[in-house]
Parts: C-alpha cells; structure tokens; sequence
C-alpha cells in the first residue's frame, strides 16, 4: 500500500452486516490522513447516512448494469486508493474505473474475478481462490477477526478498529416508542434475541424449538422482559411468531414482545436500548458491536474468529463443531447450533450483564 493516499474509495455493496463490519476501517484509514468515500446499494445507505468519517457517499445496483456503467463513468479516475471488496462484476469494474492508484481486493482479468495479492490473507479465503479445499482449510485455521484481517492488508496499526453507526434522535424516538410498550415494562432494559438469519445462510438460524427453549431459559433466569426481533423476511417473521408461541406456552409469565418489521435505523435504536442481545452471526450481531451492546452469537457454519466483541460479550460454538462449515444449509436433521446448551448461553448472558 502506498504511503498516506489521500482519497479512498470503498466499494461495498453486502450483505448488510458486511457492510456495518466494514466500517470498523473507517477510523484507521482517518487517523492516517485519507478521505473517504463509500460506494454501496441503496438499501445499506442507512448503515452509512451521517457517518463522521465519510466525505460522501454513492449508492447504486450492481445488478442494473446502466446504472453500473454510468457509476463508473462518474468515478473515473477519481481515487488513489481503492477497496474493492465485492465479489461482483460490476462493482469490480467500478472500482477499476474509479482508481487512479492503488486497488487491493476483488478484480476482473479476462471476465474472471480474482483478487489482488495484496488481498490475500482475506480473499484466499474466499470462493475467489483457485483451491478450494485449501482456502476453506485456511478459513477454518485463522484466527484473526474481520478487522484485524484487513487492518494488517492496509497496513494500519495501532488504535481501535470498531464499528460505526451514528444513530440521530428520530431514530431513537421510534425505539423508544416500541421499548414503552407494556410487555416490556419493568425489570430493567430487555434482553433482546435473534433468530433468524438471511435467506443466503439459512444454516445460520436457529431452531424454534430450540428458539423457544432459549427464551424461557433466559427469562426465568433473569426476570427481564424479553423482546424478538422479528427479521424483515416473511419467513424469519413467521418462524419467530412460532417459536414465541412456544416459549409462552411453556411458561405464560414471561414478558416477551415480538418486534414489528422495522425499518434499518429504528431497528439499529432498538438493539441499543437493550441490556444484551442473543443472536445468530448476523446483521444484529454488528450492530450491538457498533453500539457498544453486550452480545452473545452462536455461532456455526461461519467463522466464530472472524466476530470482534471488543470486550463485550462472546461467540459460542457447538461443542462438537459444525459438520457443514461455510455450507449455506445444514445437512444435519437436528443443526448444530441447537446442541448448545441453554445453561452455556445463560452463563454468558450472566457475563455480559
């Protein structure tokens, strides 16, 4: 990497936890004097809107290839720096077309994506390499997090690398107003959970009854109200009513409020009025780490060394691990994730509060 770029681009599209991940570079590439800029879809703008570290912020579809194009000629040559971390033709193209320097990540040679060496340590990691098997043995032994992976591509040393999310006062309205609804009054702020996951990685999920058995168990052990974010998908929303139903029939004293469809930011100052959340390795999960809320993920398919708690909360993984590690569905009747204990998880809630 060359020495103090001055204006940066990130091309960064997804998935919306990704996103939020990405951010945790802001700061670093800041303190060394850069400018930056960000390039992302439309829907991840709320992740990014009002961002202190970014001069600007461009958002298109990678998928409209008009669009695409007429980003491209509108960030030609534009930047001395940049990121290109999408794994996607066109945003590969933008990129190309938007620097005027250094690029380090995702390329197109010869209609191929690949990826630069500088981005090894990260994309070797990835679909992107050419041996397969060695790259998912490769994820599976790294320890490092997201942020420390790339910290060290850019050569970015010393400081915090944390999530960004500036949150304004109407976005915390809207929370406020769905936190005074009676099921979660009294007993100090809720314990907030996440089941669900997006429709890529389902492996990801939890399972209702498992879902159900979780919230009791926290409910009973701390006598907090207890509040389900409900996913924006019709499916998450059905499995969480579900595993809601169940969880009140095993003990109807619990306080437990499923969560409306929320738009991004609200949903974003729902979790930061929360004591803990309880969640899947998903968007929630980063924006807790964005918001300073302690969280516990569990975790299994994906890489449990790669989330940044920071200090506050924990991963927990399957005591016999995961048997469909970076598969999208699980091959298992039972998944894995339901064979962590509800004692485990109460005992990290406990931690965390």
């Amino acid at each position: 990497m060359k020495p103090r770029p001055a204006d940066v681009l990130v091309v960064k599209f997804q998935a919306l936890g990704d996103v939020l991940r990405t951010t945790s570079l802001l700061a670093p590439l800041r303190r060394r004097g850069c400018r930056i800029w960000w390039l992302t879809k439309p829907d991840a703008r709320g992740l990014l809107e009002h961002s202190p570290h970014l001069e600007g912020l461009y958002a298109a579809d990678p998928g409209d290839s008009a669009a695409a194009a007429r980003m491209a000629r509108r960030l030609a040559g534009r930047f001395d720096l940049v990121l290109s971390l999408e794994e996607h033709p066109a945003a590969a193209r933008i990129a190309k077309s938007a620097c005027r320097g250094e690029l380090v990540g995702v390329t197109l040679e010869g209609g191929r994506l690949s990826y630069t060496p500088s981005s090894a340590p990260w994309y070797g990691m990835s679909l992107l390499a050419a041996d397969r098997a060695a790259a998912d043995e490769r994820k599976a032994a790294n320890r490092r997090s997201y942020a420390e992976l790339w910290l060290g591509i850019l050569g970015l040393k010393g400081g915090r690398a944390l999530p960004a999310l500036r949150l304004l006062p109407r976005d915390r309205a809207a929370a406020r107003r769905l936190r005074a609804r009676r099921e979660l009054r009294g007993g100090g702020p809720p314990i907030a959970f996440n089941f669900g996951a997006g429709e890529r990685w389902p492996a990801k999920r939890i399972g209702e009854e498992k879902a159900a058995r979780l919230l009791v168990a926290a409910g009973r052990a701390f006598g907090r109200p207890l509040l389900v974010l409900s996913g924006k998908e019709d499916e998450e929303v059905r499995r969480s009513r579900r595993a809601v139903a169940a969880a009140a029939r095993i003990d109807p004293s619990l306080r437990l409020l499923l969560t409306p469809r929320l738009p991004l930011r609200p949903f974003a100052a729902l979790i930061e009025g929360c004591a803990a959340l309880v969640t899947t390795d998903s968007l929630a999960l980063h924006v807790a780490a964005a918001l300073a809320v302690p969280a516990v993920a569990l975790v299994g398919p994906t890489s449990a060394a790669e989330l940044d708690f920071h200090g506050r909360g924990r991963a927990l993984t399957p005591p016999d691990g995961c048997s469909c590690f970076y598969a999208a569905r699980c091959a298992r009747r039972r998944p894995c994730l339901d064979d962590i204990a509800e004692a485990s998880v109460v005992a990290a809630l406990r931690r965390c509060l």
